[in-house]
Parts: C-alpha cells; sequence; structure tokens
C-alpha cells in the first residue's frame, strides 16, 4: 500500500516518458492511496492534454471513469489540520499537503517525481526509480507489542 502523486498516476494513464516506470510501480505494490484532491488535480491534467490536442473529449472521459473506478475506492482524506501544519512549517502547496498528510497519517511512502516533496520529505516521500530498487521494500512495520504471561 502506498500513497501516490496525481503525477505518478498521470504517467499510468497517459503516455509519457514515466509511463514504464509507473507501470512498474504498479506491479509492485498496485494498492494506490490518494487523497480525493486526486480527482481534481487528474480532472485538470486531463483538461489540459485536451486543450493541447493531445488527446480527445472521449479519450478523456474514458481514461477518467477507467482510473477513478479504481482509485475512488482506495480515497483517503487527511486531517486539516496535519495539512496546514505542513504547509506552515515546511512551506508547501495544501494541494502537495495532502499527499504528504495522508502517507505520514497512514504510515505508509508517497511516490512521488515532486522534486520539492523529495527533497523537504526523505523520510515519506519516494521517487519511482527509488521505490523500484530492490532493496527497495518500503514495508511500514509495527512495533513489537508486549505480552505477558498470565498469572495462574
Amino acid at each position: 500500500m502506498i500513497v501516490v502523486d496525481s503525477n505518478i498516476i498521470t504517467a499510468r494513464n497517459l503516455t509519457s516518458s514515466l509511463t514504464s516506470a509507473a507501470k512498474q510501480v504498479e506491479e509492485k505494490d498496485p494498492v494506490w492511496i490518494v487523497p480525493v484532491l486526486w480527482r481534481y488535480e487528474f480532472q485538470n491534467i486531463l483538461a489540459n492534454a485536451i486543450k493541447a490536442k493531445q488527446i480527445k473529449p472521449e479519450q478523456a472521459l474514458n481514461i477518467w471513469e477507467r482510473v477513478s473506478n479504481i482509485l475512488i475506492e482506495n480515497e483517503c482524506e487527511p486531517s486539516a489540520s496535519r495539512v496546514i501544519d505542513l504547509v506552515a512549517q515546511h512551506e508547501i502547496t495544501a494541494y502537495d499537503g495532502q499527499f504528504i498528510a495522508l502517507a505520514l497519517e497512514m504510515g505508509i511512502p508517497c511516490v512521488t517525481e515532486d522534486r520539492e516533496l523529495l527533497e523537504k520529505f526523505p523520510s515519506i516521500a519516494i521517487s519511482m526509480n527509488e521505490f523500484l530498487k530492490p532493496e527497495s521494500t518500503c514495508i511500514v512495520r509495527e512495533a513489537k507489542g508486549s505480552y505477558h504471561k498470565r498469572k495462574r
């Protein structure tokens, strides 16, 4: 389970130089968690692709329906206070704060190609290339529980 930034969703679903890596990320970990914000960012990306004549409106709608049917089931909303704290402390956008806050709250990595996030959050933000390295397991482990024998 990983949080994926909108740039990863875009790379996976629109052809680009990052598409191959995004597909490999999906193969390594197919459970992609996203904040509700992803919908609006991705729709805007599709709108820009239409304006640039890279795709037709029908294609954009087909892509939207296919992707949203998968990701809507994995939406989680981070706490507003966490997002605002991140914005204030790290001078990032609230949009970026949504993805980082969600990853922090869930204790899972945020896969992104956003250089600013990779620099400011090296403990939680990871690039696709780093995520795909064999030694990168990106597993969040729970602390060991303490168990006591019952007295008889």
